[in-house]
């Protein structure tokens, strides 16, 4: 091969490793980017009042003066929003319309009263079926001052009083025309027919024009209902009452992140979900805008009202909240840090080593030092490689099936039985770097050893293994990776997705929460899934940084092992 030739081949192997290890930098920065800049906002964020009252009320942690100051502008600007909430729900009219409308339907009545005759007479003049027309005619033009006053009040208030007062109202309609049926029986005697025909369509138009009013009102309800609740969801209870009253601690704090926050004023207060009917009479959900769907309304006031004093009724403020990593979680990982999960991740994988590090290293001493080529070892060679190969979900069946409900290393999941699933899946990894490193260990120090009389035994402790230390220690160091990484073996056999952190003293026992299975529980089954992003980003950076940081480790170990030995 010519020189040039050489050169420029040398040259072009050159450029092709460089341009995969730079296709192979960016990968990496393309993947780990997101991760890091959404997972450093778990601990880096904007945080609202509401987190602060939450350390405080619930961690006992925090300034109690700041956050004193902080709540105090923060009501000021709520109390505008409440105040608008407070009167639809209790107009200050409320009294003033329903006495108008009670007093326009009694009137109605007495005033059929007075037109008995004349009615009778309407009755004589159109027998059977043809008088059910005129029967509602008649009513209409008594009730006609009524039904106006009831359209005019839907269109005024559309409070829950009010809703409650026009369903109230119906059933005064219907016994107002029984009682009416005594003064046209004064003028002749009515049959059962008649009497039926009365009472139905006396106040038939005024039925018509309420029920009318109290749809509407409803509707309005509905929406001021679904209106609250996202108020509710955005700033918490509006009354200590409320507060004491909530169950569950989301129902007790708004919202601690001005991100989710301003998601929350977006989709749950400005835009809300309201039910309507189709032409084919099928009810249907759809999301509107506030402003839009209800303009000149109180409820459009409120929806504006809370856009315009959003930021002063959260107090925004930077914070900074480590106890992400050393909080317990509460209320399904809504609230606090996930200190358990990591604490859990640490015992499964340091539990895993225990058991397949010793394992994995006398088994690669038997088969570098001591086995001799042959079918038994052959075999055995075989089924190492075959239980690399085996799927992880496998691994976790058999850790439930034996280890759990035939061997019962325990009555259930648990962290004794989740390490040696795990220990049994980072086995062959172990077994084949142990190998290898073992056997780059040259044959001039064994034949010295013996040679100064060391017997096979002491030369492998005293020598041998010393020299491989390096290259065992990364295998062992990246089967610690994988362990810590692993969900699927630990499903069945040692997490679960809530629990406080167990005690050294429980792992016999007790299941703990893990990192790579909340991960995937929060993603996926996780309620507010679409809420807690920082959440799941912040425990996928989380088991990046342990993984890498065993890595770390093992890398500086190995290169002071390297040193020491050369010197």
């Amino acid at each position: 091969m010519k020189t040039s030739t050489r050169k420029i081949l040398d040259k072009s192997f050159s450029a092709l490793a460089l341009s995969s290890m730079a296709i192979m930098c960016a990968a990496a920065v393309a993947f780990l980017a997101p991760i890091i800049i959404n997972g450093s906002g778990a601990v880096w964020f904007k945080a609202t009042v509401e987190h602060f009252k939450f350390l405080r009320e619930v961690l006992d942690r925090g300034s109690a003066r700041e956050l004193a100051a902080m709540t105090e502008k923060s009501d000021a600007a709520r109390e505008k929003l409440y105040s608008l909430m407070r009167a639809y729900e209790s107009p200050a009219d409320f009294k003033k319309i329903s006495g108008a409308i009670a007093s326009a339907r009694r009137a109605a009545f007495a005033e059929a009263a007075k037109k008995s005759a004349e009615f009778v007479k309407i009755l004589d003049e159109n027998k059977g079926a043809a008088s059910a027309p005129v029967i509602k005619k008649f009513g209409a033009g008594i009730f006609a001052d009524y039904s106006g006053l009831v359209s005019g009040a839907a269109k005024r208030s559309s409070s829950p009083a009010m809703a409650e007062f026009l369903a109230g109202e119906k059933e005064a309609l219907q016994d107002g025309a029984r009682a009416v049926l005594e003064d046209f029986a004064k003028i002749r005697k009515l049959s059962v027919l008649e009497k039926g025909r009365v009472r139905r369509e006396l106040p038939a138009a005024a039925l018509e024009n309420l029920g009318a009013a109290s749809e509407k009102v409803s509707e309005d309800n509905a929406a001021y209902a679904a209106f609250k609740e996202g108020v509710w969801e955005l700033l918490g209870p509006m009354t200590q009452a409320d507060k004491e009253a909530a169950k569950m601690m989301r129902r007790k704090f708004g919202q601690t992140r001005m991100d989710v926050a301003r998601k929350v004023l977006g989709e749950s207060v400005l835009r809300i979900r309201v039910n309507s009917t189709d032409s084919s009479g099928r009810q249907t959900s759809e999301s509107v805008l506030v402003a839009e769907r209800f303009k000149g309304t109180p409820l459009a006031e409120m929806a504006k009202c809370a856009e315009e004093n959003f930021t002063a009724m959260m107090q925004p403020r930077n914070t900074f909240y480590w106890g992400f990593l050393f909080d317990s979680p509460y209320d399904s990982n809504i609230f606090g840090g996930i200190f358990p999960m990591i604490l859990g991740t640490f015992y499964l994988t340091v539990g895993a080593m225990i058991f397949a590090a010793p394992l994995g290293i006398v088994a690669a001493i038997y088969f570098s030092e001591y086995a001799k080529n042959g079918r038994v070892v052959n075999f055995l060679r075989m089924c190492v490689g075959t239980l690399a190969g085996v799927p992880s979900i496998v691994f976790g069946l058999f850790g439930l099936a034996f280890l759990i409900n035939t061997v019962k290393v325990s009555e259930s999941k648990s962290v004794l039985a989740g390490s040696i699933t795990l220990a049994l899946l980072i086995l062959p990894t172990i077994i084949r770097s142990c190998e290898e490193a073992l056997k780059t260990v040259p044959n001039s120090y064994r034949e010295a050893a013996l040679g100064l009389g060391a017997g096979k035994w002491r030369a492998i402790c005293t020598v041998i293994l010393p020299a491989a230390l390096p290259g065992m220690l990364t295998g062992i160091i990246i089967s610690m990776g994988r362990a810590a990484g692993e969900t699927a073996p630990i499903i069945f056999t040692a997490a679960t997705s809530t629990g406080a952190a167990i005690a050294l003293a429980d792992v016999f026992t007790e299941a703990t929460p893990a990192l790579p299975w909340n991960i995937y529980n929060i993603c996926s089954e996780h309620e507010m899934a679409d809420k807690i992003e920082h959440v799941q980003y912040g425990m996928v950076l989380t088991l990046i940084a342990i993984v890498l940081l065993l890595n770390s480790v093992a890398i500086v170990l190995r290169d002071r092992l390297q040193k020491k030995l050369r010197g």
